[in-house]
């Protein structure tokens, strides 16, 4: 039987941090991994990076510090030296990066400067990210995204295991990391900013939590508890939502191509979260609830010959043709297109053609598909790109077909038609990639072919 004989709380600590990372490293088969601690040199961090330099010595992993110096502060040069010198006496590996932090961002100070403090993290190469974040940390997230009125996803909080990021000490109060901290004899530095309540989260840190706490003396527990619920019925809608999705894609269409007619059978509320994942699959920006109401009523809504066009991050856009959504890449028109106009490349026998849209053409010898390579070897074979009056004989009892006829033949989106690459031999049109060639000079059955296909770039 197990012992219940309670731990100290610097061992429990321990403990639990050993237990976290070793669950971790041993659910993704990871040996010796590089972890690195965005190291702040505030209490939180500092006992962070104490636990992890004691924790090194039984689990095997590599350990870096990171100080990001966003020069907010007349004292961010001490708080940098000071996070050396802590790091030193730790013996673990220390970097520091500099950025300069957007004011006028429109998100805000503190939002601004957790943005460029991730970015540089995220570039660190490490295998995880370790972040001090704590329930106390937990529970202010949790009342700052109800205020701003977030959904099921932002109340459910910090995940203590986020892709690349690690926050260990998501279960351990303030109280409890100071009791640590003055257990084992640490220093560290206080900011002053934290304690500005102009700043959103100070202001629930001194303000609002401990009015909460007087009444309710377990409240950031249960805060953190509530976050928890939220984060599985979190889980809950994306699995729902993988579902849906899925039901809207057909095995010949990427997960980039949506299919309205399925979608539009869900009620409102599934369409709406249905929409939300797909686009976070994509890396798109989260849109609020109008925005996401826009969306959902362009889609599904308007006239059949509507230009949708819906802007759904920086160089993404929504747009619908033939009954389905596509994200498409937002590039600018007038580069392409002096680029199209003078491109002319002959084909040298590569396997692939990177093009300067960054599309590619791959081509391969395949039985009794694509272009007869009896013809090929006697001829050159170019490509170019659209200039407009081009034909083509798909069929050789039959008249030739124009571009565009073939095109809306087979449901090639508008965005698409002026970047396919066209193929000539001999300066005479014989393939639209991916839609029809001259039927006078494909491959019999029994007859070697060049089989070329044109993949996309534009599309996420």
């Amino acid at each position: 039987m197990a012992s219940s004989k309670k731990l100290p709380a610097n061992k429990t600590l321990q403990y639990q941090l050993k237990t976290f990372l070793a669950d971790i490293f041993l659910s993704q088969s990871l040996v010796n991994p590089k972890l690195v601690v965005g190291f702040s040199g505030g209490l939180d961090s500092c006992v962070l990076i104490h636990l992890l330099a004691e924790c090194r010595q039984t689990l095997p992993f590599q350990l870096q510090a990171h100080h990001v110096h966003h020069g907010l502060s007349p004292n961010a040069d001490a708080w940098a030296d000071f996070c050396q010198g802590v790091s030193s006496k730790l013996n673990i590996p220390f970097t520091l990066s500099k950025v300069e932090i957007n004011r006028n961002s429109g998100t805000g100070l503190e939002a601004a400067a957790r943005e460029a403090r991730y970015r540089v993290l995220q570039a660190s190469g490490a295998d995880f990210i370790c972040l001090a974040h704590h329930q106390d940390d937990q529970a202010e997230t949790l009342l700052l995204q109800l205020a701003r009125g977030a959904g099921v996803k932002g109340l459910a909080g910090m995940a203590g295991l986020n892709k690349k990021l690690l926050r260990p000490l998501l279960d351990v109060s303030r109280v409890d990391l100071e009791r640590y901290a003055k257990q084992h004899q640490l220093a560290w530095i206080e900011d002053e900013s934290n304690i500005d309540t102009k700043f959103d989260r100070n202001f629930m840190r001194y303000e609002v939590l401990p009015k909460l706490e007087k009444k309710y003396p377990a409240i950031r527990q249960t805060i953190s508890r509530a976050a928890q619920h939220m984060a599985e019925a979190d889980m809950l809608l994306d699995e729902l939502a993988e579902m849906d999705v899925t039901n809207c894609q057909s095995s010949q269409h990427d997960s980039r191509q949506l299919a309205l007619q399925p979608l539009a059978a869900l009620s409102a509320v599934r369409i709406k979260n249905a929409l939300r994942w797909w686009l976070a699959q994509h890396v798109c920006d989260m849109p609020s609830a109008a925005q996401l109401q826009q969306i959902s009523q362009q889609l599904l809504h308007a006239k059949a010959d509507a230009n949708v066009k819906i802007k759904v991050s920086a160089d993404l856009i929504l747009r619908r043709f033939h009954g389905c959504a596509y994200l498409v890449k937002n590039m600018p028109e007038n580069a392409e297109n002096d680029a199209r106009s003078t491109f002319s490349l002959v084909w040298q026998g590569e396997k692939m053609i990177i093009l300067p849209d960054l599309s590619r053409l791959f081509f391969c010898e395949k039985l009794g598909e694509g272009i007869a390579m009896r013809h090929v070897e006697n001829g050159q074979l170019s490509i170019r790109y659209r200039h407009g009056g081009e034909t083509l004989k798909p069929k050789e009892n039959r008249p030739n077909r124009s571009l565009k006829s073939l095109f809306q033949t087979s449901q090639v989106p508008p965005w698409q038609r002026e970047r396919l690459p066209l193929l000539f031999l001999n300066d005479e049109l014989c393939m639209l990639p991916n839609i029809a060639m001259t039927a006078a000079l494909k491959a019999k059955p029994d007859e070697l072919g060049l089989f070329i296909e044109w993949q996309d770039n534009k599309v996420i």
